[in-house]
């Protein structure tokens, strides 16, 4: 029902925009926002499917929006197997699409009240902030821990936030556990993430869609080459070094790459990814015991062991 109202939604008298919207959202992505959306709102009881479809369908052409756009900053030319839409269709063509999304999706959140309404505004304007927080630290040697973690929570995880607890309003469950809900959110974003980043140095690229160590390649430190980074002096210095390069060369990158899975960085990631995942359950434990809470519980558990 989800892909049947996106497909809807973007249908335009401009061809070019509706190939365009298509091209990103048929391109197989996980669809995490949507479904911890509808799991959020059946599992507090919610039954009129149709209404909450229109919330979780929002949340996906926003995703879909941001991707655009992420791609257009980091120069991306491949994403999940296939060329990019700013490739494919062009820079002016791309910006509009992005844009005509974000208002695609506002329009079916707008049907309900102000907290839905306000819920997701400020989820999008967190992920803007988070866009921009990150990309203060692109090719340079400041990014942290800390503020990794932040530029995870206002991109990735704030929108999953939103429509775990938006999901749970709109099924008229009670306020703790709708609160609840937003903390699972909150923290299945940022272990989905962390994995996301591990799978930029282990991931097959026939199943990620995307080459190994295109992060570093782009000038992103992320949670395993930031650990790896405290390993070693030498790692230290080489990983800086390719990050703060436009155009580092792909025996640069191999060697990068190679050096911080040597270094248990890897593990250690996947490890902070398991913390954040087990604080996830911890945040549902008090939700009826129905087939959409458990699988609330077994979408923790995909995050952690997908391999794309």
């Amino acid at each position: 029902m989800v892909d049947e109202k996106l497909r809807e939604m973007v249908a335009s008298e401009e061809r070019t925009l509706t190939d365009a919207s298509l091209h990103v959202i048929e391109a197989g992505g996980k669809r995490m926002r949507p479904t911890v959306t509808l799991l959020s709102y059946k599992a507090l009881g919610g039954e009129d499917t149709e209404k909450i479809v229109d919330v979780a369908a929002a949340f996906e052409l926003i995703h879909s929006a941001t991707l655009i756009h992420d791609d257009i900053n980091d120069g991306g030319l491949a994403r999940r197997g296939r060329e990019t839409v700013y490739k494919k269709y062009g820079l002016h063509s791309a910006i509009v699409t992005g844009d005509f999304l974000f208002v695609k999706a506002f329009s079916l959140g707008g049907k309900f009240d102000k907290m839905v309404v306000q819920t997701t505004a400020d989820a999008c304007a967190r992920l803007a902030e988070g866009e921009v927080l990150q990309n203060r630290f692109r090719h340079t040697n400041e990014m942290t821990v800390d503020t990794y973690i932040k530029v995870m929570e206002r991109k990735t995880a704030e929108p999953i936030r939103a429509g775990a607890m938006i999901g749970g309003y709109l099924a008229n469950g009670p306020a703790e556990l709708v609160s609840e809900l937003g903390a699972y959110g909150m923290n299945l974003g940022i272990a989905f993430q962390i994995i996301d980043d591990v799978l930029d140095f282990v991931g097959d690229e026939r199943r990620t869609g995307k080459p190994t160590g295109m992060d570093i390649k782009e000038g992103y430190l992320t949670l395993p080459s930031l650990l790896a980074m405290k390993s070693s002096e030498q790692a230290r210095k080489e990983i800086l070094r390719v990050v703060r390069e436009e155009s580092p060369s792909a025996e640069e990158l191999r060697r990068c790459v190679s050096m911080v899975i040597d270094s248990g960085a890897v593990e250690k990631a996947k490890g902070m990814g398991e913390y954040y995942a087990l604080e996830a359950l911890q945040h549902i434990g008090s939700l009826p015991d129905t087939v959409y809470s458990r699988s609330l519980r077994e979408l923790v558990g995909k995050v952690l062991n997908r391999d794309s």
